[in-house]
């Protein structure tokens, strides 16, 4: 038996208003290609193929065309993840059947108890036990985290992905013939000790999870939901094999891949990593502008936030940063101010210790390189406020609102 584990493709994600199909393109390439070369009796992916629940026709065409592209390799399992839509999941499902080499699996197959586990044929005559356990959310349980009782919400929810999962390996080992079967869990969730690296955390519910020791006995467990590759203690033939592009650049440094699977029936299974070469590398650039400029070269076609060393404002950063990366993508400019002395930063006596209403507005623009010359933004904002500062004390038409609320 031989299976390629992939996770987390999120089609469609643009952060930074920045379109990654081309990154994607270049991954799924050699997805397909490592999957001949290796010849693979199956394909999992372990949730999270979309970025978000309602993806556009053209995101649908292309995870489909990507999924296909992939499934005349071998059969293609998708589980559903957290950024999934559940309905297009079961809908999927019911289109396609049980019987095509694309199958997708949403929370719906759970009722279906033991008759949910996917049994596939592996090459030389084994059984691929599957049991997939699509992303159960923890909205259920944030009424009873608000109003005061957090610890009982996510026991509770600890202790009910317990149970599920526990019937889910009575599922999957009803029957078990070591001779024959080989066992598979594959899951979108979050397991305890696992190391997140996203930079956008409300994805990621630290305070939901479940316990390594509730994971049911297989021979492999394929995780999703997390994008750092990484084995979970406790769960020594367990994997995250994460995203095969870095997302955000929490995923800067990362070593992007899928896993090879492969062994016989009642043999311990071989994990094997198979490294994927990025069309755009995610980096951070430091330095002043002279040592940036100078060592422009090595940054040529990658994604890039930059931090500029500075001992002071300089107008039109982000212009001048701009033009001298000409051949980077950058999606941030960050002046960073020299520390000197006893390593605090020089600052004006009268100082405030919080930052101005101005000073808000021109970190925030300084990241969002889409709404244009952060400089030029900044000036119209500030006159803008000013005007407003010196407006009627209350808007009238939040006493009409209040008005409102109050009939």
């Amino acid at each position: 038996m031989r299976l390629l584990h992939t996770s987390d493709w999120h089609i469609g994600v643009n952060h930074y208003r920045l379109d990654r199909t081309p990154d994607l393109d270049r991954v799924f390439t050699q997805m397909k290609e490592i999957a001949r070369e290796e010849r693979v009796d199956l394909i999992l992916h372990t949730g999270d193929l979309w970025d978000g629940p309602n993806p556009g026709a053209e995101m649908l065409k292309y995870a489909w065309t990507v999924l296909h592209d992939l499934s005349s390799v071998a059969p293609v399992v998708v589980v559903c993840g957290n950024h999934d839509n559940e309905k297009l999941f079961e809908l999927m499902g019911l289109i396609l059947g049980d019987s095509h080499r694309i199958r997708f699996v949403d929370r719906s197959r759970l009722q279906l108890r033991g008759q949910s586990i996917l049994c596939l044929p592996g090459s030389d005559g084994e059984v691929i036990r599957v049991a997939a356990l699509p992303f159960i959310k923890s909205a259920t349980y944030i009424d009873q985290y608000i109003e005061g009782d957090p610890a009982r919400a996510t026991a509770k929810y600890a202790d009910n992905m317990g149970s599920l999962e526990y019937h889910m390996g009575q599922w999957l080992n009803a029957g078990y013939d070591p001779t024959r079967d080989i066992r598979i869990f594959a899951a979108h969730l979050l397991v305890d000790g696992a190391r997140t690296s996203s930079e956008y955390e409300l994805y990621i519910a630290r305070d939901f999870v479940t316990n390594s020791a509730s994971i049911p006995p297989a021979d492999y467990v394929a995780f999703g939901h997390i994008h750092k590759p990484q084995q979970i203690v406790g769960v020594e033939h367990g994997r995250y094999v994460g995203s095969p592009i870095p997302i955000d650049f929490s995923e800067v440094g990362d070593s992007k891949r899928v896993h090879i699977v492969h062994g016989k029936p009642g043999y311990r299974l071989e994990i094997e990593d198979r490294l994927l070469h990025q069309h755009r590398p995610m980096i951070d650039i430091r330095g002043d502008l002279d040592t940036i400029g100078a060592n422009r070269e090595q940054y040529r076609g990658t994604i890039a936030r930059v931090f500029v060393d500075l001992d002071h404002p300089v107008e039109q950063l982000d212009t001048q940063v701009r033009e001298l990366l000409a051949d980077v993508e950058i999606c941030q400019v960050r002046p960073t101010y020299r520390v000197q002395g006893n390593g605090l930063a020089l600052v004006d006596e009268g100082a405030r210790s919080e930052p101005s209403v101005s000073e808000l507005f021109a970190a925030y623009s300084a990241d969002r390189p889409d709404l244009g010359d952060s400089d030029r933004l900044g000036r119209y904002f500030n006159e803008l406020y000013e005007q407003a500062a010196g407006g009627p004390a209350h808007d009238p038409k939040l006493t009409e609102l209040e008005e409102i609320a109050g009939a």
